[in-house]
């Protein structure tokens, strides 16, 4: 890996971040609520300037991001909004536009991979066939059993328990068919052959077996209403697919395939040197998950989903939950978050010594 790849990946972070917060910025000015800073990162500002009342900054964790809205908390701030006077308080709005302000980040985010989704498929062109009549490798999938047992882009599969592989086709067709069954996979690496075991994954969303792998292919460009009729297909299935794949994770029928920073960092940079079909896919894939996990309905805030959650009963019950309760239930979201944040970032650092363990 390039360490030029880790500044491609804070700013394409950065990037999406700030579609996102854009969101509930532009929409918290669309309903006159004070606006008292729009901050991409977390943690001390290292950038900081002030327009027209608000605060425009960077921060030096580049993870997250927030706007802080006058009459709403900022638990990661560790200080509750105090009115002062001529403010227009978030409190004051209707439920229904609380519910937007809320919407409006993850549904930037969802917009934006459509958008990505057409772009590509317009002008940079969609897979049309295989590169190679071979089955060589175009691009491992981070946390997966290849990426583990050592498998990179331009390895070409050559035997799969002794017997030869000819065609991706073929190769595929036996892996689909091998969930849980030890592989001793034979392949080629610039003229040298190096033979790797590893196992393959039940995927319950598209019903078979896999090792995370793909092949490299050539593209097509579509004419633009294919393309948006493409996008939109490809947008609205991903909708989803994702909530399906967490709930299946969660429940154990599906290897958890959450990929942290170091995950990310490995995609961006296998698309980077792959081309840029891959990495403006990885671009609309970072912003439909932001989206669509932001959207999660637990009850607990952190997460807009969550928010959206506490307006509705608190609508239903007819008065507010107490200040005291929010902070609470905003300490419990914050601790699950980073429980949720470790996991990731340990299952990514498990991925990547196991992967080193066999080259040594």
């Amino acid at each position: 890996m390039s360490w030029a790849t880790i500044p491609v990946f804070i700013l394409l972070f950065g990037f999406i971040v700030l579609i996102h917060e854009g969101g509930h910025f532009f929409c918290a000015r669309l309903f006159g609520v004070t606006v008292h800073e729009f901050s991409i990162g977390i943690g001390p500002a290292v950038v900081r300037t002030k327009r027209k009342g608000v605060v425009y900054s960077l921060r030096l964790i580049p993870f997250g991001g927030f706007v802080k809205v006058a009459g709403m908390e900022i638990m990661l701030e560790g200080e509750a909004a105090v009115p002062q006077p001529g403010e227009r308080l978030f409190n004051e709005l209707s439920c229904g536009k609380k519910v937007l302000m809320m919407l409006s980040g993850p549904l930037n985010n969802l917009l934006c991979a459509l958008l990505t989704f057409i772009f590509i498929a317009a002008v940079l062109g969609l897979p049309v066939q295989l590169q190679s009549d071979r089955a060589v490798i175009g691009f491992v999938e981070p946390n997966s059993p290849s990426y583990e047992a050592g498998l990179a882009a331009g390895d070409e599969i050559v035997a799969i328990n002794g017997q030869p592989i000819t065609h991706w086709t073929q190769l595929s067709g036996l892996v689909h068919q091998a969930a849980n069954q030890r592989l001793r996979m034979e392949f080629k690496r610039a003229g040298r052959y190096f033979v790797r075991e590893l196992t393959p994954v039940y995927d319950a969303t598209l019903g078979v077996a896999r090792i995370g792998i793909h092949p490299a292919y050539v593209v097509e460009r579509l004419p633009l209403p294919k393309a948006i009729q493409y996008g939109v297909t490809l947008t609205g299935r991903q909708i989803v697919a994702i909530p399906v794949s967490i709930v299946q994770m969660l429940t154990g029928r599906m290897r958890p395939q959450f990929v942290g920073p170091i995950g990310m960092v490995g995609m961006i940079d296998q698309a980077l040197k792959t081309g840029l079909y891959l990495f403006f896919t990885m671009v609309a894939s970072f912003n439909l998950f932001l989206g669509i996990f932001n959207l999660l309905p637990i009850p607990l805030p952190l997460l807009d989903g969550g928010w959206i959650v506490i307006f509705l009963l608190e609508w239903l019950r007819g008065s507010e939950f107490k200040p005291e309760h929010k902070i609470v239930a905003q300490g419990i979201g914050l601790v699950l978050i980073i429980a949720f944040y470790f996991t990731v970032v340990s299952a990514d650092l498990t991925s990547v010594l196991r992967r080193l363990m066999l080259k040594s």
